[in-house]
């Protein structure tokens, strides 16, 4: 965990080897086949739109949105480094200004060249949606600026020792300010983009059936592999595996974890298994009864039995988790005795608690969630075991476009997500009382001590690592004990595939990246 830490300081202070370099492909892949070959990947759902700038983030999106756009650096997860992407070199001017190099052969889908000024385009387009503020609300607009055609100053309002894992998001895909404009503007973009520079480009979209694109034979970075590249929209999950086994698709994103635990040691798949940094949170509306008392929230924490869900809900395919961030995330602190931690089982505890509450004799809520492999299951275990202790669960599945929208208003009792930042402050915008439900796109409404506060704003600065992460599990330590979410184990990022499949790459934060497929 350090040396994750370490790199994104590494890359910021310029002691990376790789932002002095000359850029090497950002997807490097083998070379196409003369054949015509398409991938076929079965996806959950819709994503919300395909101009990523002005969209609530969802967990639809990432797999496309790195197929249709390339951000200034890219993450590479297998040496834990950041690498160059649209920018190939770059340079600290202070504490918070970069100085980023172009290359000069980046090409939007329409023909239009990547430029400086369509950096500040995206940057400005982003943070005036206000759609993605965990993203774009760090950087100081008015000091970013296009130096020249290929250079360009980014600038942050504070120092950021994790800017390099947001400007390696797919939420910070740069695009083409001419060929937004050309093409309708940002809302037309959402279905029929051109303004990206990946490796591949959109053709078209049948809502609910697939999204269909093709290889961007110009692209920088190197010729992809396939032709085409055909995202198909199964939202039933068993559906999904059987697609594959019948030989209709190539690749299962998100598959149903007992399915593809059968799949294991079969010579026909291959099953990908990847820890991830990702936290299965409740996140309950703190701003309003029952959640605002603390001692309820203590209780459903204690009243849940950790190891049992883990195994019973991934099968395998995931690790228990004691705190806000997960145990995997470069900002996780273990519970050192120093507070109570009610992440773990205790049920008379927990009917304790419930007793001493405003609420002994129990209460209704709604529980949200989307259509994401492992919910449903978590959702009725939480539903069981909450049930010991008076608490009745109705649960709700929403879909995917209603429920972000839903979170973002603060319209939930309680909703089901698993956050994947790298950076701890985008995560900790969940629990910041003085971030809205808008801005942090979700949240729990949760006020908590100015203690809070006033480290998340040190912490936020400080480019001292160890100093940080003191700091860290100090904040840890305060919203541990306070309890505004449940935390439900990490779920591993699981890809099944055909065994011919080969080269899918995946982020830090689980993202994976097609680009690099091939077959053998």
């Amino acid at each position: 965990m350090k040396k994750i830490i370490a790199i994104a300081l590494a890359c910021l202070l310029l002691i990376s080897a790789a932002a002095c370099s000359s850029a090497p492909s950002a997807t490097p892949t083998p070379s196409a086949k003369a054949a015509s070959q398409k991938l076929v990947v079965a996806h959950k759902g819709d994503p919300g739109g395909l101009f990523a700038q002005t969209i609530a983030n969802s967990t639809f999106n990432g797999p496309i949105d790195y197929l249709l756009y390339d951000p200034l650096v890219f993450y590479d997860n297998e040496s834990n480094s950041f690498k160059p992407c649209i920018a190939e070199k770059w340079e600290q001017v202070d504490s918070t200004h970069i100085k980023f190099y172009l290359r000069r052969d980046v090409y939007a889908h329409d023909g239009n060249q990547i430029k400086a000024g369509d950096v500040i385009y995206t940057l400005k387009t982003g943070q005036e949606s206000n759609k993605v503020a965990s993203y774009y609300d760090r950087f100081d607009l008015k000091e970013c600026k296009a130096v020249d055609d290929y250079t360009v100053i980014v600038a942050t309002k504070t120092p950021d020792p994790y800017l390099f894992y947001t400007l390696s998001g797919n939420a910070l895909g740069i695009v083409s300010e001419a060929a937004v404009k050309a093409g309708g503007g940002p809302d037309a973009q959402q279905t029929k983009p051109t303004a990206g520079s990946g490796p591949y480009k959109f053709v078209s979209w049948e809502r609910g059936s697939k999204i269909v694109l093709s290889r961007n034979d110009k692209y920088w970075g190197g010729k992809p592999y396939f032709d085409t590249i055909e995202i198909r929209i199964i939202t039933d999950i068993s559906a999904r595996m059987m697609n594959l086994e019948s030989g209709d698709v190539d690749v299962v994103l998100d598959p149903d974890v007992t399915q593809a635990k059968t799949m294991l040691g079969n010579s026909k798949f291959k099953v990908d298994n990847i820890k991830t940094i990702a936290s299965n949170m409740f996140l309950m509306n703190c701003s309003k009864p029952p959640f605002k008392d603390v001692k309820v929230r203590q209780a459903m924490a204690l009243a849940l039995d950790y190891k049992s869900d883990v195994e019973v809900s991934m099968k395998g395919f995931g690790y228990v988790t004691d705190s806000i961030f997960a145990n995997a995330h470069p900002a996780y602190a273990a519970p050192d005795g120093s507070y109570t931690n009610y992440y773990h089982y205790d049920l008379a505890a927990a009917k304790k608690l419930m007793a001493e509450s405003s609420y002994p004799n129990g209460f209704t809520f709604t529980l949200k969630y989307t259509e994401t492999a492992i919910y449903p299951a978590l959702a009725q275990l939480v539903q069981n075991q909450l049930a010991q202790i008076g608490i009745k669960v109705v649960l709700a599945p929403t879909a995917s476009t209603v429920f972000y929208t839903d979170a973002a208003a603060g319209n939930f009792d309680m909703y089901l997500a698993a956050p994947s930042f790298a950076d701890p402050f985008s995560y900790l915008n969940f629990f910041d009382g003085r971030v809205s439900f808008q801005k942090a796109n979700g949240g729990c409404g949760w006020q908590g001590p100015e203690e809070l506060y006033t480290l998340i704003d040190k912490a936020k600065v400080n480019m001292d690592e160890a100093s940080r992460k003191e700091m860290l599990k100090k904040i840890q330590a305060i919203i541990n004990t306070n309890v505004p979410a449940l935390v439900l184990g990490s779920q591993n990022r699981v890809l099944v595939a055909k065994a011919d499949v080969q080269g899918i790459k995946y982020q830090v934060n689980g993202d994976i990246i097609l680009s690099r497929a091939s077959r053998k």
